[in-house]
């Protein structure tokens, strides 16, 4: 039975050596046979093997794009990239190179999770698909390239209506109303405008009520300087009067903000009321103008699909 046992083992280990080349040369020429049959996680498997091994230039030439191209196949979108971006430091001059720069930002948009969290991923894909259409601009891909472009813009752009609209949610409307111009000054390609106009006219018309929290912290600050006017120290009550005459600025400033703002955001809503009758927008302006409260987080867009629409969009 021992003899029987230590029989299969030989031929299991003799088999499975067989299975994997030894040299660098036969690992690489297997390696291409397996992608060309699809087989893309032994293709990778092959390949990366040939190329920690030695093997002439054109050969390492074609190993790199191959295995860059498996690891695309199979969805490893973080491998993939990697490998294109050395391919394309390695082989700029390469007839591959298009493919594969192509093939980069295809990676980073599958690499964003989304306009919620970071999105270095979609700033790269757009660098990359802008330098596409430059530097191939007679490319059957230009019209793809330019439409993930605005892809990888929307993601930016709602990027930063989700901040803005998490300053909504904390009730800091100065804040988001600077996203949102933001918005509108660099991303009005990509974003709705009755949607963007009245996010940024409803931060304007609620103003008043970050106003009211900043009043009312600032009275309790004042409250507090007020008591240390009663001091004994000369010193101390000079420093209270100075902070006192700060804090009644502040208050001034609030006061005036909240009025002005209101102002400003009532013309916005209006515009939207009256520009997008049909819009959803449109008439939440006219409700929140008819005094009924829209404090509600607007939904994130989320323009990038599940990674495999991408991997069987873009085939070579």
């Amino acid at each position: 039975m021992d003899k029987l046992l230590f029989a299969v083992l030989l031929v299991l280990i003799t088999t499975s050596c067989e299975k994997i080349p030894q040299t660098a040369q036969e690992q690489y020429r297997q390696g291409i046979e397996a992608a060309v049959r699809g087989d893309w996680g032994r293709s990778s498997f092959l390949l990366n093997k040939a190329l920690q091994g030695e093997l002439p230039p054109k050969e390492q030439e074609i190993a790199k794009i191959t295995l860059a191209d498996a690891y695309f196949n199979q969805g490893d979108f973080e491998d993939a990239a990697l490998n294109y971006e050395e391919f394309l430091e390695l082989y700029p001059a390469s007839p591959k190179a298009k493919d594969a720069l192509f093939r980069l930002g295809v990676c980073y948009l599958n690499l964003v999770k989304g306009p919620q969290w970071d999105v270095t991923f979609a700033e790269r894909a757009y660098k990359i698909f802008k330098r596409f259409v430059k530097e191939y601009p007679n490319d059957p891909r230009v019209e793809k390239a330019r439409e993930y472009m605005k892809i990888a813009r929307k993601i930016l752009a709602e990027h930063e209506v989700y901040i803005g609209g998490t300053y909504d949610m904390l009730r800091k409307f100065t804040a988001s109303i600077h996203r949102y111009k933001d918005v509108e000054k660099k991303y009005s390609d990509v974003e709705a405008p009755d949607r963007l106009q009245y996010l940024l006219g409803r931060a304007y018309y609620y103003t008043p009520l970050q106003s009211k929290d900043e009043i009312d912290r600032l009275k309790r600050a004042l409250k507090k300087e007020k008591e240390r006017l009663k001091s004994k120290n000369p010193d101390e009550r000079r420093v209270a009067e100075n902070r006192i005459a700060l804090i009644e600025s502040d208050i001034k400033r609030w006061k005036e903000l909240a009025k002005k703002n209101r102002e400003i955001g009532k013309r916005i809503l209006t515009e939207v009321a009256e520009k997008y009758p049909n819009s959803p927008y449109g008439e939440k302006a006219r409700q929140i103008l008819n005094g009924i409260k829209h404090l509600e987080v607007e939904p994130v867009i989320n323009p990038i699909k599940h990674s495999i629409w991408w991997k069987i969009k873009e085939t070579l």
